[in-house]
Parts: C-alpha cells; sequence; structure tokens
C-alpha cells in the first residue's frame, strides 16, 4: 500500500491539539512562561492517514464512451484513445474523493474523465452513478492512450492501490480489436402502443476480447430524444447477435389519427457508433 504522510506543524500555542508533542530546548521546564520566543518550544508530528480498503473491478475497457447532451446521446471516441471503467466500493476507512482516483499507466498519471454534459451508465455490469465520495461507490472512467506499457499500471489513491490482472493489462498494452457492424435490423412497422426492438449483429475481428459501444436516437413526428445506449462485449472472432428493446409508442391515438395508415414514415432511428452511424424509418400503424 502507498500511504501519504501529512506533516503537521504545531508551534506553542498549538500544543494543546492531539497529534502534536512538544521539545523542551535548552533544560527548560515545560511550564516556564518566562522562556523568550527564541526559546519557544517547538513540536513536529507525522500523521498517516487512515488506511482505505476499495474494491476495484473492471467494468469496461474499449473504444468510446456515451453521454447524455439535453435531448440525444452523443459519443466521446478520439483516434488512438481507450475508455477504461472501473467499478469501485469503498469497504473500509473514509471514501477518497473521485479526483484522488489516479490511473498509472505508460509512465503516467491518468485522473478521472470529468464531463461536460451528462455521463451515461456505460455497461451493463455498471450501476447508473459514477463513484462519488459521498456515496462511496459507483463507477469511474480514464481516457487512456490506446497503448503504452501496463508493466506497473495501477488504480492508486491515499492510502492504497489496486494492480490489474494479467489480462487486463495485456489488453490495455494491445491496440484495440476491430469490431465491425455486420448488420443492423429494425421493424417496417409497429403497432400504437407497442415497442420498437431492433437487433445488432458485431463481429470481433481482432485476438482480444472487446465491446461494442454505440446509441440509438429517435426523432420523427414527436421530438428528438435518447432511446437507448449500447454495450455489448464481444468475443476474438466472435460474431455476436442480439435484441434491444428500443421505446414504447404511447402516445394517444387521437394524435395520429391524420398519419397513421398513409404509407409514410412517422418514427426515425439513429445508430451512432465509433465506426459511423445509421438510420432506420418505421411507419406506426393501427392493429
Amino acid at each position: 500500500m502507498h500511504r501519504r504522510a501529512v506533516l503537521a506543524l504545531c508551534g506553542a500555542g498549538l500544543s494543546g491539539l492531539a497529534g502534536c508533542s512538544s521539545e523542551q530546548r535548552g533544560g527548560e521546564p515545560a511550564d516556564d512562561t518566562s522562556a523568550s520566543p527564541t526559546a519557544a518550544s517547538t513540536a513536529t508530528a507525522t500523521a498517516t492517514p487512515p488506511e482505505t480498503e476499495l474494491r476495484v473491478e473492471l467494468d469496461a475497457l474499449q473504444p468510446a464512451l456515451v453521454e447524455l447532451d439535453v435531448d440525444y446521446y452523443r459519443l466521446v471516441a478520439e483516434d488512438d484513445r481507450q475508455y477504461l471503467v472501473l467499478a469501485v466500493d469503498a469497504i473500509s476507512g473514509p471514501p477518497p474523493s473521485r479526483s484522488a482516483l489516479v490511473f498509472r499507466f505508460d509512465g503516467t498519471d491518468h485522473t478521472p474523465r470529468t464531463w461536460e454534459r451528462i455521463p451515461a451508465r456505460q455497461s451493463d455490469r455498471s450501476g447508473s452513478e459514477q463513484y462519488s465520495s459521498e456515496n462511496g461507490a459507483g463507477w469511474v472512467a480514464f481516457d487512456l492512450p490506446e497503448t503504452g506499457d501496463a508493466s506497473d499500471a495501477a488504480l492508486v489513491w491515499p492510502g492504497g492501490e489496486w494492480r490489474p490482472d494479467d489480462g487486463l493489462r495485456r489488453r490495455l498494452t494491445a491496440p484495440l480489436p476491430s469490431l465491425s457492424l455486420v448488420e443492423w435490423r429494425g421493424p417496417e412497422t409497429v403497432p400504437l402502443d407497442g415497442t420498437t426492438t431492433f437487433e445488432l449483429t458485431v463481429r470481433n475481428e481482432g485476438d482480444e476480447t472487446g465491446r461494442f459501444v454505440g446509441a440509438i436516437n429517435g426523432e420523427g413526428w414527436y421530438p428528438h430524444r435518447p432511446v437507448t445506449r449500447l454495450s455489448r462485449r464481444v468475443s476474438p472472432g466472435e460474431t455476436a447477435t442480439w435484441e434491444v428493446t428500443g421505446e414504447e409508442i404511447d402516445l394517444p391515438e387521437a394524435d395520429w389519427s391524420e398519419r397513421v395508415g398513409d404509407e409514410e414514415s412517422d418514427l426515425q432511428y439513429e445508430l451512432i457508433w465509433p465506426g459511423g452511424n445509421e438510420w432506420k424509418s418505421i411507419r406506426i400503424v393501427d392493429e
């Protein structure tokens, strides 16, 4: 465990504070009030902060992050970057602040990502809340170079550290695997009071486990809106297919009386992911 020592300097007027000891100079008695200022006692004490134990688990290592920009999802993604998301839970001792959590990688200390917009839940494993000292638990994200030396990689905080296992260190060192979107399917029609569903097929063409990250936004006759985020772990060489629930069509039927059955699209959905974006149109039908 790393420990940061706090040096407290206590003058004669603070000799009553806990943790401070006094050392008399020239054999003067401790209660001699006639001592000159130059002969006043001085004291030093070294205080060790309480040890804090954190439970740390890998949440995701991925090519992008998802955030909410008022009324739609957007991606945070840059070339030659990877994003490490860790689940952190304070087990004992005072929980450190989020800014006190530092991930050491490739010879550099990386601080947690700060957000201009609202951070979304990043994976199915993570909770919806970012880590904070107030609740002592949650997830925290780090923006890292895509490759680098992970031999000394560690999450460090005042009073402790956590080191990744061999598998995660290998993944941190290697380039992100190439994930390709094979197909995105959706219905042509959806009934009033129905639910939109989509199906995605993604292939991992790399030699390491990867994570497909994206989001679906909707627009059309009613406003632009976030629909769902996407996060799926894909093993090396795997072609994964899964279904995603979109949204309920719960507007009153009267609002659609002039549009339902006119054979024109009523809703548009946009899939965004690090490789680009795609659109689908859906008609509302009265069934």
